[in-house]
């Protein structure tokens, strides 16, 4: 069995909503008109992607994983989980809160230019939806590795807030 990756963790301050994934020297991505899956958007245009997460204002813990492969997956200890291709053009992909706060996580396009598959995990999103969190109550786990793009896949699907937001696009 291959051994998990390292692990990286700090807390984001977000706001409206969102951890960016975004260049470290470019503006984040325009808020995302859909969030089909509930969970992430990856960006039209520019290289970027939006996280949702349940609480407007505030704290969330997030972790994040550089692997060469994809790793196993892990069920049991998520709500949400859903993977999405993303390109880095220039070989920059840092997470970060809206206001650009960077915290101490590595760069998800660990191995330069080029596409990445994202496998992006969330938990307590229903804890404080929509409120204000000044310790974290949601938890994030993003695993990035190279990979040809590839559709969206979702894994598991089983916060509310996740259900809210996906039933606002079914049949749109």
């Amino acid at each position: 069995m291959t051994a998990a990756p390292p692990s990286y963790q700090a807390s984001i301050h977000l706001s409206y909503h969102q951890i960016q994934l975004r260049e470290l020297d470019e503006a984040g991505p325009e808020f995302p008109e859909r969030f089909d899956n509930g969970l992430i958007a990856v960006a039209e245009e520019g290289d970027g992607a939006t996280i949702l997460t349940g609480i407007a204002l505030g704290q969330v813990d997030v972790e994040v994983q550089l692997a060469d492969e994809p790793p196993v997956l892990d069920l049991d200890s998520w709500e949400e989980i859903v993977e999405v291709s993303i390109e880095s053009t220039t070989g920059s992909l840092i997470v970060c809160g809206l206001d650009g706060d960077l915290p101490n996580l590595p760069n998800l396009a660990h191995q330069g230019e080029g596409f990445y598959r994202l496998r992006v995990h969330a938990r307590g999103r229903d804890t404080k939806p929509d409120g204000v969190a000044r310790t974290p109550v949601e938890h994030y786990l993003i695993i990035s590795w190279p990979a040809e793009p590839q559709p969206d896949m979702p894994f598991k699907y089983a916060d509310e807030f996740g259900a809210e937001v996906r039933q606002r696009y079914e049949g749109a």
